[in-house]
């Protein structure tokens, strides 16, 4: 039986998330960027983002949150280790200065940013701590940073694929490297709270957004199809036979969630933490 390529034997988890998202910007604009985009405004307002307000987009994917900064009049640097990625950010969000960098290696002078945010970056980091305190370190005394994160549990919507997994006889999960135990935390609205104190930020604060993500399941397959991701690059490696009966598992699951004219509803939830740099920190 084939087997998912493991990368927790040869890379690190920097290095094995290098490789989940290689070659997928196509792919995330069809389908996870209109996801991602339902908490773009809270994470915005949470880091006061408005008109010539400093801006750092961490791990900026096609640029959406880029594009939603620019359009309140802020002054936009955007950074993703992804260059397919960029090259859709770029042609999205031409006033926007973009970057190909990763977490903790910035091109950027500390105390450059007004305001630092990232939409559902932190999981692609593996050393979090490191990378909270180098994006601290890139933002102005009084300044905000402020992240998403999916919890922990998963809603509905996320556990779709999962669901379809478990179902198939014979499916070969896919590993990815452990994060060192000293650099890990809870995916908890107070474990995220704990990560932006335990880096130096000061008057943090969280809330939590529920929504319904609107799809069909035929949109909602191109992530897998296409590779994307963790899910998409384990259906590949599969075999075949259990290709097929994964698909037909995943059918199952979406008919359950879809309303009489095919719309499938897909309950999210996500954690807005924010928190702001004080002198000397």
């Amino acid at each position: 039986m084939a087997k998912p390529e493991d990368p927790s034997t040869s890379l690190t988890f920097d290095e094995a998330e290098r490789v989940l998202w290689a070659d997928s910007g196509t792919g995330y604009e069809a389908v996870y960027a209109s996801l991602c985009a339902h908490t773009i405004p809270a994470l915005l307002d949470a880091a006061a983002v408005a008109a010539d307000v400093a801006l750092l987009d961490v791990g900026t994917g096609t640029g959406n949150v880029a594009r939603a900064a620019v359009a309140r009049g802020a002054r936009v640097s955007a950074i993703d280790a992804e260059p397919s990625m960029l090259d859709l950010a770029r042609s999205k969000v031409p006033q926007a200065e973009f970057h190909l960098a990763t977490v903790p290696e910035l091109p950027f002078e500390a105390g450059t940013f007004d305001a630092v945010v990232g939409n559902f970056v932190l999981d692609h980091f593996g050393r979090p701590r490191v990378a909270m305190r180098a994006l601290r370190s890139v933002t102005k005394p009084g300044g905000r940073v402020a992240f998403t994160l999916w919890p922990a549990e998963r809603s509905a919507g996320r556990s779709i694929f999962p669901r379809a997994a478990a179902a198939t006889q014979g499916w070969v999960p896919r590993q990815m490297p452990d994060l060192e135990a000293a650099d890990d935390y809870p995916r908890t609205e107070e474990g995220l709270a704990g990560l932006f104190r335990e880096t130096g930020l000061a008057d943090v604060t969280t809330t939590v957004i529920e929504w319904d993500h609107l799809t069909t399941a035929d949109e909602w397959w191109i992530s897998i199809g296409s590779g994307i991701a963790g899910s998409g690059r384990t259906y590949q490696a599969q075999t075949p036979e259990i290709r097929a009966v994964f698909h037909e598992n995943y059918q199952r699951v979406a008919a359950e969630m879809s309303d009489e004219d095919g719309t499938m509803r897909l309950p999210y939830k996500a954690f807005v933490a924010v928190g702001t740099v004080t002198e000397g920190t």
